[in-house]
């Protein structure tokens, strides 16, 4: 099953108003969307943190089926049963206990975001393509490289979807209005960077995660990095530089 851009939208939203009933209308009321519990309480997920591979290969698992997976933890060979209906995540993002500053904690969301796409995504395929995909899981032991050989293709969905559930396209909208960033290579200018900081703190993403869902709903474009130009440089002549520097030996 393949999604458009626009089928990943309409399913964000309709996924999202069916937890949170509609979507606020006012900038003002715009908040982080609680993807924690989103994916307990509306999807019936169970989220559990343990190391993964010691290589780092996948930072999160989700598993549709009881899958058995062999991997390097803590320079061991270790084997682990995880649940159906769970998403498995990293012990490196587990929130602290007693939270001064969470600095995992934009990864965190984005992982389990992105294992409730998984599993809206698995439900939503034909039945005969679920049982393809349940059997692929279960039945024997899978390496980390096997697990994600199998779960390639619908990445880039996933993906998709997880951004649209934290970065709904109504929040952006009301957010930035008719306002549009622009990335000259990889800079910003003041302004601009200062807009995607407020976008990302507000919707508690990553600046990277922001920028991406920016250039792909269109609100953000990519320029030549010689056309940079920031509004707040101020050029002055020569003639105030040498007042200016007179002024300061008086």
């Amino acid at each position: 099953m393949k999604l458009s851009h626009d089928d990943i939208e309409r399913l964000a939203l309709s996924t999202l108003a069916r937890w949170m009933g509609e979507l606020t209308s006012r900038a003002k009321w715009v908040k982080p969307v609680n993807i924690e519990v989103l994916a307990t309480h509306q999807l019936g997920l169970r989220l559990d943190y343990t190391r993964l591979d010691d290589f780092g290969k996948l930072p999160s698992i989700a598993a549709y089926v009881d899958t058995d997976i062999k991997f390097r933890q803590y320079l061991r060979d270790a084997r682990i049963t995880v649940p159906a209906n769970t998403i498995l995540i990293d012990e490196s993002l587990k929130a602290p206990e007693y939270p001064r500053a969470d600095s995992e904690l934009c990864k965190r969301r984005f992982r389990i975001a992105h294992g409730c796409a998984h599993h809206i995504l698995h439900k939503m395929a034909p039945v005969h393509e679920r049982r393809k995909m349940d059997a692929a899981y279960s039945g024997r032991v899978l390496t980390m490289s096997e697990f994600s050989a199998i779960s390639n293709w619908r990445e880039w969905q996933a993906g998709a979807l997880a951004a649209a559930l934290l970065m709904p396209g109504k929040y952006l909208a009301l957010l930035l209005g008719q306002r549009r960033l622009k990335f000259y290579g990889n800079r910003l200018n003041k302004p601009d960077k200062l807009a995607l900081a407020n976008l990302s703190d507000r919707l508690k993403v990553s600046q990277t995660a922001m920028t991406l869902r920016l250039c792909q709903t269109g609100y953000a474009s990519k320029l030549p990095a010689s056309e940079y130009h920031d509004p707040t440089d101020i050029e002055c002549d020569d003639d105030f530089f040498t007042a200016q520097t007179s002024a300061a030996y008086v």
